[in-house]
């Protein structure tokens, strides 16, 4: 994947940027690794040098994601001379097919933006540039095909059960030509690998209805984005709010779901140490930039590195929160971190460099989606023999169809609500 950004000359001046060339390479059958080849001019420092970014994705027969954004808008962050402040600068990463992406920090690092920046659901001119997969840009019509998001907050029918939820989700989310039995098929599944069986026919419920629990809840709430078995899963801190057990269980879900062939990408607050077992990249933010980006299993050597090495009795991630939550009120701020990051990622390259798994083929963007769809993702009517890009539709079914799923959920939920017992409703 290649994500580029292009800026003016102003939007130029305003950004204290290096320019940089990322190339990932493909090491194995699901992904590969980032490499990192800085371009610098002669009379500017680096961090001074108009930026342009340039992001480039190779992989044999996996789909991939790496992205790059930045935004400006007068939310948070640094304050520029034109009025607006930087929310997100110069963030990268890589996230693989089979594996979890966290995106941490502290409240107001940029978490939930950058994840709503990456699944393209920022206001229209808050965000400037490009995103390519396999170096092709992808459109807002096609991400909204390939991919799924969900939200941190549970927005489902009381009334219903788990199992009618997500048919109610096959329903409008497949495409109808799917026989029925083949649907039902899909919403068994999906229930199985959610972990929800004993909840099948459970209602959901709500603060006056009693109902599943809290993480059963935020299950079918990943289940009903997941219905037609997205390429790309983003989700805005999917663990908020429930107990450790829950926390993990959904987590526990997701990881399977990253297994099946999904490419997963989260903001999470806080992990505990379990689900910081089932993490396989994370991203540490402080005020829009990158302070840490790797696997958990380097967090030690890294802070070590800085000279504030980890305790062996201490969480890994708690420490490095309390770190950056420190370095962000002293006066320099984290600017050393963000500094030290960049050149330990240099070393990273260096070492990777060097490496015999260097050499590796690219896929285009329709031959990452065919190949995704032939592994049986992304239930959209597509085949590997036309599972061209433009073959995709941007909407599975007609309005009309849709607006009848849904009114049929709604007067399915309402007629069944205890308050209107007393009316003669139609069974």
């Amino acid at each position: 994947m290649r994500i580029s950004n292009s800026w003016s000359a102003s939007e130029m001046c305003q950004r204290r940027a290096e320019g940089s060339h990322w190339r990932r390479h493909s090491s194995a059958p699901c992904g590969g690794y980032l490499r990192q080849h800085r371009h610098q001019a002669a009379s500017f420092p680096s961090f001074f040098q108009p930026s342009h970014l340039q992001c480039e994705s190779y992989q044999q027969s996996r789909f991939a994601s790496f992205f790059c954004r930045r935004a400006a808008d007068p939310v948070s962050g640094e304050t520029l001379s034109s009025g607006t402040k930087t929310i997100l600068c110069d963030i990268s990463g890589e996230a693989r097919d089979g594996e979890i992406m966290a995106v941490m920090g502290a409240s107001g690092s940029g978490k939930s933006t950058l994840i709503d920046a990456l699944a393209n659901r920022m206001a229209k001119g808050s965000v400037k540039g490009s995103v390519k997969l396999n170096g092709e840009e992808l459109e807002s019509r096609l991400l909204k095909v390939i991919s799924a998001y969900v939200m941190q907050d549970d927005l489902l029918f009381p009334m219903l059960t788990v199992e009618e939820t997500l048919m109610f989700a096959a329903e409008f989310r497949l495409p109808r030509t799917l026989s029925k039995s083949k649907k039902k098929l899909r919403v068994q599944a999906l229930i199985d690998q959610l972990g929800l069986r004993n909840a099948t026919k459970t209602v959901i419920g709500d603060e006056g209805h009693r109902g599943v629990s809290g993480g059963e809840r935020r299950r079918v709430s990943i289940g009903i984005d997941i219905i037609h078995d997205p390429i790309l899963l983003f989700l805005d801190e999917p663990t908020s709010g429930l107990d450790s057990t829950s926390a993990y269980m959904v987590v526990k879900v997701l990881q399977r779901i990253a297994q099946s062939g999904s490419i997963v990408i989260m903001s999470i607050h806080q992990p505990s140490y379990r689900i910081m077992g089932l993490l396989d990249r994370m991203i540490f933010l402080s005020r829009g930039k990158t302070v840490y980006s790797g696997p958990p299993s380097n967090l030690p050597f890294f802070f070590s590195d800085f000279g504030h090495p980890i305790p062996d009795s201490e969480n890994r991630t708690e420490f490095a929160l309390d770190l950056i939550r420190e370095l962000e009120g002293s006066p320099g701020g984290t600017k050393s971190l963000v500094e030290f990051n960049k050149s330990w990622q240099a070393l990273e390259r260096d070492d990777q460099i060097n490496s015999p798994a260097a050499n590796g083929s690219n896929l285009s963007l329709k031959e990452a989606i065919s190949a995704s769809i032939s592994r049986g993702k992304l239930v959209s009517g597509a085949t590997p023999s036309n599972g061209s890009t433009s073959m995709i539709p941007t909407f599975t079914n007609p309005s009309w169809f849709e607006f009848a799923v849904l009114s049929k959920r709604s007067f399915t939920n309402t007629r069944r609500m205890p308050e209107l017992s007393a009316c003669d409703w139609p069974q």
